[in-house]
This record gives structure tokens, sequence and C-alpha cells, in this order.
């Protein structure tokens, strides 16, 4: 079932849609397609705490989502921070992993925010995103550190 679900979602063509990152998130090929690897992110807090005041501008958030935000990108970040060794070890289980921790992250989100905030978050950087269209389409999204786009590219890049 596991290995259904997986062809699934590599199938589903969404990681086609990405371009090669820079080494703060690198592309990475299985089975023919690409997916975005998140690095180990030192400072989680203030990575996390980056990120949900990016969102919080973009999309309008008010002091109780932004806080339940940061909640959120703080347990992302120490999951992906948990497989990072995967993704040059063991391919398969890190997307595995990763898509997990996707999953998880985004339906939290969905809790969160309202129906056209997480629209809005959803459609950041537009069809077929890259790393630039992804940045282009945050307010302040050029002053993200290179530990916050990797954390942003790998859950919305890998999950369009």
């Amino acid at each position: 079932m596991k290995k259904l679900i997986l062809a699934a979602f590599l199938l589903a063509g969404a990681p086609a849609l990405m371009t090669s990152m820079s080494s703060c998130s690198t592309t990475q090929s299985l089975g023919g397609n690409t997916f975005q690897t998140v690095e180990k992110v030192a400072n989680v807090l203030a990575t996390a705490k980056e990120i949900s005041g990016v969102l919080g501008n973009t999309l309008g958030l008010n002091n109780n989502q932004q806080s339940s935000l940061t909640n959120v990108f703080s347990n992302y970040i120490g999951g992906t921070n948990g497989i990072a060794s995967l993704a040059k070890t063991n391919l398969k289980s890190y997307t595995q992993k990763l898509t997990s921790l996707n999953k998880g992250a985004l339906g939290k989100m969905s809790n969160i925010l309202t129906v056209a905030q997480y629209a809005k978050l959803l459609g950041i950087g537009g069809k077929g995103a890259s790393k630039t269209s992804l940045l282009s389409g945050l307010t302040g999204g050029s002053s993200l550190s290179s530990g916050a786009t990797s954390v942003l590219s790998g859950l919305l890049l890998n999950s369009i």
C-alpha cells in the first residue's frame, strides 16, 4: 500500500514541475521525477519565526495565526532535520518521510488559515513554481535566509 501511495505521488507530476535549486535546497531524482530536499537548519525557532513573519505579511495573518504557524514550522523543521541524512543514504525513504511531513504540516496549516489564505499559500509562485517564483510571490521573500528558503521550497514546491 505504501508503495502504491508513493508511486501515485511521484506519478502525479508535481515534483516534475520543479526546477533545480541552489545549494540551500537541492533537486534530487527518484524514478525520473525530481523533488526538493530540505537542508538541515541549525536555529529551528528563529527560522520558524522568520518564515511565519514573511507568510504573515504575504497572507495577512493575525497574531494568533502567525504564532500557530511558528509552532507548525518548528515541528516541521525538527522533522526535516531528523531525516536530513537520509537524503544522501536512502532517497526512497527520505522521499516517503518528507511527503508525510509535508502532508502533516499542510494539514495543520489548513486548520489555522482561512480558505482564502490557504489557497493563496498554495498558489504562491504560480504553476510550475521554482524557487525564484516562490520567493517573488512572498512579501519580503528575497530577504529570507537560505535555511528558510530551503524549508519553504521543500514544503511548497514538493506539494504543489
